[in-house]
């Protein structure tokens, strides 16, 4: 019988540690896993998150190519609702340029004497004005875009980027009828198809990268600093006129024209489009090739801005 004065601690046998427990936490998660692949059992992906700031990766790049049908859910959606309840519908891609070419062709065409390069002012002035009025759509719903469907971007994954490059895509579709006014209007003033209107997308191509690159660097700032949403407008109006949409490229002087021209690939596009439609001639390729070089650096520098601010998008729209 034992002693009940006897305090003497009996050291019980330390616990036999799991072999798990040593392992770092990503390799617990792996190990886990595998485990339970083995007994048969179902588990649901894992998916490992670090934090610090975005970049770009070839995973955003195949992530972006899985979700490309929700791209163009998000592009029919916008051309739905932006024409949603209107009485003329898409008929506004064509009043929108077509209007302005007009105001520019009295004032400029006929009281200021603005050169046309010896076409009619009004199809000259359409030629710049269709691709304009494609950019700055473009541009201005790419940076809206965020902050637009922020509810989404808040509760429901997916690759955030879709938004500004649906928005982008949307003005491609409007862009389409206003083309078509351009190229019957070049018909109407004797001037009917010709080789050279397969270059078409040359210019088209570089609206579309520009506006993209803008749109998607821009998107990102406003959610940060909601000034991009009033700074872009005003720039806009400054850029119509910065940009040879009412007057010819060959007014820059010649010295400065090629930077111009690629340092600004919108007005490369417009000079482009013009030589295609109004003087059956072949773009500048050279010209055209630095521009739409320059114009995916800045594509590459927007969505890598892009993908830098992107953790705060949530806590910030």
């Amino acid at each position: 019988m034992p002693d009940p004065s006897d305090t003497r601690v009996i050291d019980s046998p330390a616990p036999t540690p799991h072999p798990l427990d040593a392992l770092d936490p990503r390799e617990l998660t792996r190990q886990r896993r595998r485990e339970a692949e083995r007994e048969g059992e179902q588990h649901a992906r894992v998916v490992d998150i670090e934090g610090g700031p975005g970049s770009i990766t070839i995973g955003g790049f195949r992530e972006l190519y899985d979700f490309r049908e929700v791209l163009w859910a998000f592009v029919v959606r916008h051309v739905k609702v932006k024409y949603k309840q209107a009485a003329i519908g898409v008929g506004w891609a064509i009043i929108q340029p077509g209007a302005s070419a007009l105001l520019f062709t009295v004032f400029l065409g006929r009281l200021a004497k603005v050169p046309s390069e010896g076409a009619p002012y009004l199809l000259f002035a359409l030629g710049g004005m269709v691709l304009w009025t494609f950019f700055a759509s473009a541009t201005t719903t790419a940076m809206e875009s965020l902050i637009s469907d922020q509810q989404l971007v808040r509760k429901v994954f997916f690759p955030r980027e879709i938004l500004p490059l649906a928005a982008v895509a949307a003005a491609l579709v409007d862009f389409l009828p206003g083309l078509g006014v351009l190229m019957v209007a070049a018909l109407f003033s004797g001037l009917g198809p010709n080789l050279t209107w397969l270059a078409l997308p040359i210019p088209v191509l570089l609206v579309l990268v520009t506006a993209a690159g803008l749109g998607v660097g821009l998107c990102s700032l406003n959610v940060y600093y909601r000034d991009v949403r009033y700074t872009l407008p005003f720039i806009l109006q400054i850029g119509l006129f910065a940009s040879p949409v009412v007057y010819p490229l060959s007014l820059v002087p010649s010295g400065w024209r090629t930077i111009y021209a690629v340092a600004n690939p919108v007005a490369a596009a417009i000079d482009g489009m013009r030589r295609i439609v109004i003087h059956h001639t072949w773009p500048n390729f050279a010209v055209s090739l630095a521009a739409l070089a320059w114009a995916t650096v800045l594509l590459v520098a927007g969505y890598a801005l892009f993908k830098r601010l992107e953790r705060g998008f949530a806590d910030r729209v």
